[in-house]
């Protein structure tokens, strides 16, 4: 960034701020008003002066917006410190409150809009990826438990032929009693 040269409205820079910034007035008005108070300024050396004037007012104020989201960012790490995080519907709250802020602000500065649409863009995947993982983990639980039933199925098949086989066989219905009644005990106890 080039450093600005020093210009004879220099002088009258927070008079001029209210009259373009404020009073909205034309730069014929402010040109008349600046002859009134003993400076001579082509209403072209004007216009470039505003122009730069209000590109180092709008570095400011977003240096300054930076500076106060840095002290937010620090306010909320210490708030998270002593709290626990909130719950995705709070993150998503503050989100629409940030994108409402910025498009707001995008009335004055096209690059607010923009950010405000990346902020939005942003939230609406991070819930996309979130609903994807939580899909995808239903899912996973549903297989486990397709699995472990299907398993279960399989282990009463096989005990039911186990005793289907047993009552052929009066050692086997013997060892079977004995079994159940050890596993009663154990519980039992």
């Amino acid at each position: 960034m080039s450093k600005q040269q020093k210009s004879k409205l220099d002088q009258f820079a927070e008079r001029l701020d209210e009259w373009f910034g404020v009073e909205k007035k034309t730069i014929a008005q402010v040109q008349e008003q600046l002859r009134l108070d003993g400076c001579s300024v082509s209403s072209g050396r004007l216009s470039e002066w505003w122009t730069a004037r209000e590109k180092v007012l709008n570095t400011r104020q977003i240096l300054g917006d930076i500076t106060s989201g840095a002290e937010h960012c620090r306010e909320i790490d210490s708030a998270f410190a002593k709290n626990p995080a909130p719950h995705l519907e709070t993150v998503i709250k503050v989100f629409k409150v940030l994108i409402m802020q910025l498009a707001t602000k995008g009335t004055a500065e096209p690059e607010f809009l923009k950010l405000a649409d990346q902020l939005s863009r942003t939230a609406i995947e991070f819930i996309s990826g979130q609903t994807k993982a939580a899909f995808k983990e239903r899912e996973l639980t549903i297989e486990e438990q397709k699995f472990a039933e299907s398993k279960k199925d399989e282990q009463t098949k096989a005990l039911e032929f186990c005793l289907e086989e047993a009552k052929k066989f009066s050692a086997v219905q013997e060892l079977f009693r004995a079994a159940f009644a050890a596993l009663k005990k154990a519980k039992a106890k």
